[in-house]
């Protein structure tokens, strides 16, 4: 904490007080950091104003539905049980799309923002790394200028949470909490993935791979650089704004406690991986044992945002101030090397053993590349050739 050790908190509101009477903008509710984020304003914060909600229509179900949808997610248990009707009386839906110009908002949708939000959380992002380089430019890149361009037309704004990511500077070490120089400008970029068809921006990917390089052993993942993009466009625009902080994320895990020990509703980073080790199916890694492991639970990295706006809000700024940027992960301070990790997680599975399995557990490192793909042919294809075959004699449908 020790960017709070120079300030003097005595007259300083606590976090519950400052969101008191707040009304909070909230971008990508609907993902898994959206949803904790949500349920622990709520459940912790209980008097302030009310939330808005930006959803876009998906899959024919419109906005207002899927927020229903939302709020049936496990996670919301606990508000459900202790903070019955919360959810109801103090969420709203603004419809809209983070992809679109102007964010998608109707001109009265937009006139309410500007004149109500005190409080923005920018969370709304994609953090695959197979996305194609026009959509994960336009969501993470288009979205983010029209936050901040939103964000510049409202009254009573006092902060502006970005939720980014640590991966996008990954050819820095050590990674610092300082604003690093954009590698292009935003507008050109956007111009480009906006106006290029899907096939000449593959084709010019490599040399944004160049270009705009995260790191080494990172440079074959097109997303990541527009994640590079994003973040550049991101501190280029938020040198406009003096209310605004930066939150960069690590892999983001499971829960410790809040709001369910251990929740968690995607296959994302390293849970897909302990998934298929422990039902059988993975028998082999390719990694070195002794890389370090930056994962952070999704309840740390929501209380770092919600705290982040209230440091922001609580504090005096002046012209010359930079941007705060905090970075949520334990670094050097609680490293977890991968064969730690992999040796818990095969003792988990023993303790609480996966439904279906299909195999013993697996899950060998491997540093050795050549060994590795050796592995892989005897344990992953002909097993996987065998069962096919099996399941083609029974007249089942292979997997």
């Amino acid at each position: 904490m020790g960017f709070l050790e120079e300030r003097d908190l005595s007259d300083v509101p606590t976090i519950p007080e400052f969101y008191k009477g707040k009304t909070i903008f909230v971008t990508g509710g609907s993902g898994f950091i959206g949803k904790v984020l949500i349920e622990k304003l709520l459940y912790s914060c209980t008097e302030l104003d009310r939330i808005y909600l930006l959803l876009r229509n998906k899959k024919g179900v419109k906005s207002e539905d899927r927020l229903a949808e939302l709020y049936a997610a496990p996670c919301f248990q606990r508000l459900k049980a202790e903070r019955p009707g919360v959810f109801e009386s103090k969420v709203f839906v603004v419809s809209g799309n983070v992809m679109e110009a102007g964010l998608g908002l109707s001109q009265e949708d937009r006139a309410l923002l500007v004149n109500r939000v005190n409080v923005i959380f920018h969370v709304a992002a994609s953090v695959r790394f197979d996305d194609t380089l026009k959509y994960s430019t336009q969501l993470n890149l288009r979205g983010t200028v029209e936050v901040m361009e939103l964000a510049k037309e409202m009254r009573e704004l006092c902060s502006l949470v970005h939720v980014s990511t640590s991966y996008a500077n990954t050819n820095r070490d050590p990674i610092e909490e300082v604003l690093y120089p954009p590698l292009a400008d935003w507008r050109e970029t956007l111009a480009i993935c906006e106006k290029a068809d899907e096939h000449t921006l593959k084709i010019l990917t490599p040399n944004s791979q160049q270009t705009f390089h995260v790191g080494q052993g990172a440079s074959h993942r097109p997303a990541a650089r527009s994640l590079a993009m994003a973040r550049a466009a991101a501190d280029l625009c938020c040198r406009i704004l003096k209310c605004i902080i930066k939150n960069r994320l690590f892999t983001v895990i499971s829960s410790i406690d809040e709001p369910i020990p251990g929740w968690i509703e995607s296959f994302n980073g390293p849970v897909g991986i302990f998934v298929a080790c422990g039902k059988g199916i993975m028998r082999t890694i390719h990694t070195k044992a002794d890389i370090k492991s930056d994962f952070m639970p999704v309840d740390v990295c929501v209380k770092n945002i919600i705290a982040g706006a209230w440091i922001r809000g609580t504090k005096t700024m002046d012209p010359t101030d930079d941007i705060e940027i905090y970075n949520c992960c334990s670094g050097n301070l609680h490293p977890i090397l991968m064969g730690d990790l992999i040796a818990m997680s095969k003792q988990v599975a023993k303790d609480v053993p996966l439904d279906n399995m299909v195999w013993y557990m697996g899950g060998t490192i491997t540093a050795s590349e050549k060994y590795h793909y050796i592995k892989v042919l005897l344990q992953h294809l002909l097993p996987a050739m065998l069962i096919d075959t099996l399941l083609w004699l029974f007249g089942k449908k292979p997997m």
